[in-house]
């Protein structure tokens, strides 16, 4: 009897890791930098997003410019180096090129759409926590990492769609084993789902 008292206690915390690691336990959601600016009522989606949307449509331009991607916010990126978030920023340039190349935007008057994007944030994985499963239970090696992504009319300035993001690091996939792999994972999701925002 004493022996099963002791363990059932025992049993209900490895459940509670074994969820908390499963589900992401804690929310690493950043808040908004002001890259977007300010001016614009962003409306929370869920605990990691919040997005907004203008009048403006995809087919009200004639034309797409990708602005280079920034990193802006010193000492937020953990200790990843220069070079390593210079290929990040790459990443995220090329998915939204290639997201916004194929919308196809068709508008008559020579109007362009300006996108502009910043990885706020960056935690990296820390590769050698994340091969044990004991503490990928804890999650003690995964990071996360964070965007503000907005669109102007390129004559007006007026902002036509924003979106940010905090991506958590997933339990099951290889970008744990990288330390800017959650960084380049969500890049590519963020970019399609600011091409759906904008023509939503």
């Amino acid at each position: 009897m004493k022996t099963t008292t002791i363990r059932r206690p025992l049993l209900a915390l490895s459940a509670a890791l074994l969820v908390c690691g499963l589900a992401a336990c804690g929310s690493n959601a950043r808040a908004r930098t002001g890259y977007i600016p300010r001016s614009v009522k962003m409306t929370e989606v869920d605990d990691m997003t919040q997005e907004w949307r203008g009048g403006a449509r995809i087919a009200d331009f004639a034309s797409v410019t990708v602005a280079e991607v920034s990193t802006p916010n010193s000492g937020a990126y953990g200790d990843i180096s220069d070079e390593k978030l210079a290929e990040v920023r790459a990443v995220l340039q090329k998915a939204l090129s290639e997201e916004f190349a194929q919308l196809k935007p068709s508008g008559t008057g020579g109007r362009t759409l300006v996108v502009r994007a910043a990885i706020t944030a960056i935690k990296p994985n820390n590769p050698l926590l994340n091969v044990a499963p004991q503490t990928q239970i804890l999650k003690r090696g995964y990071g996360y990492a964070s965007c503000e992504i907005y669109a102007t009319d390129g004559a007006t300035g007026e902002v036509v769609a924003a979106f940010m993001q905090t991506a958590d690091t997933q339990r099951v996939s290889t970008e744990k084993f990288s330390d800017i792999g959650t960084a380049e994972r969500a890049s590519k999701e963020w970019a399609k789902a600011f091409g759906e925002l904008v023509t939503r």
